[in-house]
């Protein structure tokens, strides 16, 4: 029996946002099993323009028209679908119902460059590997203009993925934080990742499953052995993203303290389930 049917709450809309390198991939693998292609869209943005007035790698829009009219036809037929989820920001919520209930994951900014930038000097084909070839990570970061290194988790949380590199300000993080507390029914973090996923279940009513990680990034060089400048520079580039971080932690430890963790947890480790390693993905 497909477990799609088993479990999970069909009330009404949900809506991941996936921030790139938060261990979303992983958490695709388990959404590719609590629901059925028929009701699940992916829509993307794309979160890696350069926006600088130089030679852009990927041109505007970060959203095509294309792929919003399909996203409105897909929105349509609401008798069967269930979930977003995708690269996109929030910039979208605008155009899904009213009573939709989002999730996302976060994860601390620092960690978060360094695996961004160490993923595309691994995406040979990928338009942008030369770029990372050819920078330091301080550089990757504070020079190449991308926005997603630019408070890219505050983007996305606001709807601003658009707004130019070094224009993020406090009124842009203090709408990411009012989304947060006001839109977000869980609000998950990549380094508590099983502890994410128990909160994603109890809301969402999934059924109990096994994971491996997906995507994850194994030829990078460990924080501890960068120079005390590149981590300024990071941390510089990012310091809306590291508010935005404790704040989110802070939500985080609240709704942990109301659940039995431990027992939790170890129902969660005990499921050893098989995971497809070719589990389907979602159309978008």
């Amino acid at each position: 029996m497909n477990p799609a049917n088993l479990g999970p709450d069909r009330n009404g809309l949900i809506a991941f946002v996936h921030i790139p390198k938060t261990a979303g991939t992983t958490l695709y693998s388990i959404l590719a099993r609590a629901y059925s292609p028929d009701e699940a869209y992916e829509v993307m943005m794309r979160g890696m323009s350069l926006i600088l007035p130089k030679p852009m790698v990927i041109p505007r829009p970060t959203i095509s028209f294309s792929k919003i009219r399909r996203l409105k036809s897909a929105l349509k037929h609401r008798h069967t679908l269930r979930l977003i989820c995708g690269h996109f920001d929030m910039s979208l919520g605008t155009l899904l119902p009213a009573d939709t209930r989002f999730f996302t994951l976060l994860r601390d900014p620092v960690e978060r460059a360094i695996s961004h930038y160490y993923h595309y000097r691994r995406q040979f084909t990928d338009p942008i590997h030369p770029l990372a070839m050819q920078s330091t990570l301080a550089e990757w970061v504070s020079t190449c203009g991308l926005v997603e290194m630019d408070n890219g988790q505050t983007r996305r949380l606001a709807g601003a993925i658009n707004v130019p590199c070094g224009q993020v300000t406090s009124q842009t993080l203090a709408l990411a934080k009012s989304n947060l507390t006001s839109r977000f029914s869980v609000i998950g973090l990549t380094e508590r990742f099983e502890e994410s996923l128990i909160l994603l279940r109890r809301a969402f009513n999934w059924p109990l499953y096994g994971f491996t990680a997906r995507n994850v990034g194994d030829r990078r060089a460990p924080r501890t052995e960068l120079d005390e400048g590149a981590l300024k520079t990071i941390s510089d580039a990012n310091r809306f993203d590291l508010d935005l971080y404790h704040f989110a932690s802070a939500l985080f430890a609240q709704a942990v303290s109301k659940i039995d963790m431990a027992t939790e947890l170890g129902q969660l480790r005990a499921a050893r389930e098989y995971v497809d390693p070719n589990a389907r993905r979602f159309a978008g």
